[in-house]
Formats: C-alpha cells, structure tokens, sequence
C-alpha cells in the first residue's frame, strides 16, 4: 500500500479475537521486534514481544488504556527507553511506529498504548526488573469486528494553511508551491499521523530548499516529542515513495513565535 494511503487510513484496533497468533505469524512478528532492536539498538531503545497478553491487561486493567480501560489484546510489545532527552524522544517515536507499521503490514491490527503514569513498582511487577523505563506498549493480535482499513470518520484535523507556511509563519504556503515541490500528498496525509489527544503539535515552515519542523510551544511534554517523532517516520516514508532519500537533521532549538525549532528535511 503506498505510503501516503496507508497514513489517511490507518485506525488503531482495539478489540481483538481471543486467539493467539498463527504459529507462522508469532514468527514474523519475533522477526520484526528482532530488527527493531538491531536497528535502534545505538538509540538505547529495546523492544520485547509479552506472548501472553492476558497477565499485561490483567494487571494494567484500571492503570491504562483509555479512560482507564485497558485494550486486552492477545500480544503486546513493550518498547524501554534508556534516555528521555528531547533527541532521543524524537527517536523513540520514529522507532515506535516504524515497527507499528510494519506489524499492520502482516496484516494485524495495532493499538499503542501509553503506560507513562503508571506506578514504577507495577511496571516492574508487569515487566520486570526495567520495567519502570518502559513508557509506551504495542497492543497486536487479530482484528474483531471490522476489518482493518474499513471507512470511518476521523478526529477534526487542521487545515494545510494552519500548520504549512512559507518563509516565516505569517504566509500560509500556497496549494500550488506544495504541488510545484511535490509535497501537497505528503502534507494531506500527515494530517492524519496520530498524535496523543489528536493535538497535532507540529507546524512547518518551508525556507531555502528545507521544510523546518517546529514544535508548538507549551506542549513541550515527552509525549509530544513522541508524537513528533512518529510524524517524521511518516514525513520520511512517504518522501522516499517519491524518490528522496534523505535523513532528518537536528537544528538548535530556536525560537519562532510560539513555536521552537526541532528538525530540518532538505528537499
């Protein structure tokens, strides 16, 4: 599914079947938490696949999910953060949903789920030893109910000319110039990367051959560094779908307005 379809599409899931699984899938999955963790093994981050889900949503039943109801999945992956500097915040969330993606592309549906505010004794009690370092778990099994990319409504999203600009965050950047850039799909669609409570906290700014990243300020916690992250594995994917390869570059952080710059893209 190219890329840009696959973001305007995905939903989480989180209702599951009761079964495990397929031994073959259970493989594919071990494969892909194994690449994650070489892969992103110089970020300090480490995944682990927990097969017997029902003791995770068992114990974290009231502790987490959504309006304290925990998403009971057959399976879950735990991602462990050694650092929660803002780079590496950045990282984690790249991280998270390259893996997220490439588990919805077996085929399984997904749900990330917070575990941030939970007590640091029960996280270790659930995960062990390191538990407490553990922020964010990947609920996956099969989807019950719908199918996986069924039509729905989605949360209000901004429009392109509120969070898109050109040169400076007085002049929205203009249909034409994202189309001249190539960059008019890649900005309608990561509209739709998520982000926690759907706050969007990213803003653009395309100058001298760059698109700038900001982040909005005041919304500077970890889960939106998180979020931010997540936003440029997509930005990234679905750039090389046309064609550019190139790596995200940290900037120094300066200040515009409300917003504070985190990363730039050379185009």
């Amino acid at each position: 599914m190219v890329m840009t379809n696959f973001l305007q599409e995905r939903k989480s899931v989180r209702e599951y079947k009761g079964q495990s699984l397929s031994a073959k899938d259970m493989e594919r999955v071990k494969n892909a938490v194994d690449k994650a963790n070489t892969d992103y093994k110089a970020a300090q981050l480490s995944f682990h696949l927990y097969e017997n889900g029902t003791i995770v949503a068992e114990k974290l039943q009231g502790k987490a999910g959504y309006g304290g109801v925990m998403v009971e999945a057959p399976h879950y992956v735990s991602m462990t953060i050694a650092s929660k500097e803002e780079k590496d915040l950045l990282k984690a969330g790249y991280a998270l949903e390259s893996l997220n993606t490439d588990l919805v592309h077996m085929d399984l549906g997904t749900c990330w789920i917070t575990v941030d505010n939970v007590e640091a004794e029960l996280k270790k009690e659930v995960f062990g030893q390191d538990g407490e370092n553990i922020d964010f778990l990947i609920a996956l099994g099969y989807p019950k109910g719908k199918k996986l990319f069924e039509a729905e409504s989605h949360s209000a999203r901004m429009e392109l000319k509120d969070f898109v600009f050109k040169d400076n965050f007085s002049t929205p950047l203009s249909l034409d110039d994202m189309e001249n850039y190539g960059l008019l799909d890649v900005f309608s669609s990561v509209r739709y990367a998520p982000s926690h409570k759907n706050a969007q906290p990213w803003r653009f700014v395309l100058k001298d051959n760059k698109v700038n990243l900001y982040l909005v300020t005041g919304k500077e916690d970890s889960r939106s560094y998180i979020d931010l992250g997540i936003m440029m594995f997509y930005f990234k994917e679905m750039m090389k779908t046309m064609g550019a390869d190139h790596e995200w570059q940290e900037e120094d952080g300066e200040r515009v307005e409300n917003c504070q710059l985190i990363a730039s893209y050379s185009l």
